[in-house]
């Protein structure tokens, strides 16, 4: 296996590529074996690296010999290739950039024209990641350079954290500074002025590629496991060291993360704790620059942070029918509406407005196979996605119940 990526819109589906030049779809749930879902096959190269595209549906397969297919995984539906693909990555806005044999540095978007929106030469660039908001593109070069460039390719600026030839490029979850990987087993951290944040060497490391996972960070290794390491610090991760993930979110200036009990807030090396729970938190989302929900069993905690820092305003505590496996946030900081998925089949939703007591628990939907994962589409709608693969669309009606 080459090639491997979580879906964006459901947590528990993995797309796989491989040597024999087939992708593959997997379903993983808890401690069970994968279940496989989907087999792309007749690829004339191995896929060396998979990429979901924002809808969950549509699935890139890069392969051995410069070129990428894309999917429409879930009918095994073959749609076309881009050519001169070395290297890919995918926005928020489904821009797809890429890196060629060729040097050139092209920007798509495959739902539209397939022909290039913008394209340059860059002949030393080896890897690119679009910044989570989608407008900064970040190109690793082989002179130990990071380029940033606009949508349209334009320079911003160059951010120099070494000399080292560079292999592979992601960034923080917040957009603040850039993560790369070079070909002596370095990983260093810099922000978009040029700082240097943290800088970690082994030559254990072998950056292929690099992955951000809540406040972890992983990297392909010469071992045999991923090598693991602390986002915020560049030191051994909680996971490197035994522990689960933690949940996280992005958050004004920095994040909100769950460290078994303890919930924090706060950019790189300012944290806040904003609340604890009597059980390890396994879920938490946040709405706009003002309100964070945090779940833990079947408690969840829904939380209004105060506009000049990191203090609590208000809180209040909701009681789920079921343990709770994820949760969103809809509406807005003055009416929100809380989400929860339960490990079984159902959804239950809240409304508070912070004058009076919370409205709910209201049954939101019902899957026959489980919801796997929500994701926000925006203030008034999510998806939820089962774990098949299905996925439904959910708005919300003037009087604060989802629907189809």
């Amino acid at each position: 296996m080459l090639g491997i990526a979580f879906n964006p819109a459901a947590a528990d589906l993995l797309a796989t590529g491989s040597a024999d030049g087939t992708a593959a779809v997997w379903r993983v749930v808890d401690d069970r074996p994968p279940a496989l879902m989907k087999v792309l096959s007749g690829h004339p190269a191995p896929v060396v690296a998979v990429h979901w595209m924002p809808d969950g549906q549509h699935l890139l397969c890069r392969l051995g010999d410069g070129r990428a297919a894309v999917w429409q995984a879930f009918g095994e539906t073959y749609l076309g290739e881009v050519d001169d693909c070395l290297h890919l990555d995918v926005s928020p806005a489904s821009l797809v950039a890429s890196v060629g044999a060729s040097g050139m540095v092209s920007v798509r978007d495959l739902a539209g024209d397939p022909n290039p929106l913008a394209a340059r030469q860059a002949p030393a660039v080896e890897a690119c990641a679009w910044a989570p908001d989608g407008a900064t593109l970040a190109l690793a070069r082989r002179d130990g350079a990071i380029e940033l460039r606009t949508a349209q390719l334009d320079p911003i600026r160059t951010l120099r954290p070494g000399t080292a030839p560079l292999r592979a490029i992601t960034w923080s979850p917040d957009g603040r500074y850039v993560i790369a990987g070079s070909y002596d087993g370095t990983l260093a951290a810099v922000d978009t002025s040029d700082r240097t944040l943290w800088r970690h060497a082994d030559p254990a490391i072998r950056p292929r590629s690099l992955a951000v996972g809540g406040p972890a960070i992983a990297t392909s290794s010469f071992g045999d496991r991923p090598y693991l390491l602390d986002l915020f610090s560049g030191g051994q991760s909680r996971q490197e060291a035994g522990d689960p993930s933690s949940p996280a979110v992005a958050f004004r200036d920095g994040m909100v993360i769950a460290d078994g009990r303890t919930v924090t807030a706060g950019p790189l090396g300012d944290r806040t704790v904003i609340v604890e729970h009597e059980l390890p938190v396994r879920a938490v989302d946040a709405l706009g620059d003002r309100i964070v929900v945090t779940a833990a069993h079947q408690a969840i905690r829904l939380i209004r942070v105060g506009p000049a820092a990191y203090e609590v305003e208000l809180g209040v505590t909701l009681r789920a029918p079921e343990p709770v496996r994820t949760v969103a946030l809809l509406g807005s900081p003055e009416a929100t509406v809380v989400v929860a998925a339960s490990y079984d089949f159902r959804l239950f939703a809240w409304t508070v407005d912070w004058s009076g007591p919370p409205v709910g628990p209201r049954l939101a939907g019902e899957f026959g196979a489980g919801v796997a994962s929500l994701q926000r589409l925006d203030d008034q709608r999510l998806t939820a996605t089962d774990h098949r693969g299905g996925l439904v669309i959910l708005a919300l009606g003037a009087d604060g119940a989802l629907s189809a």
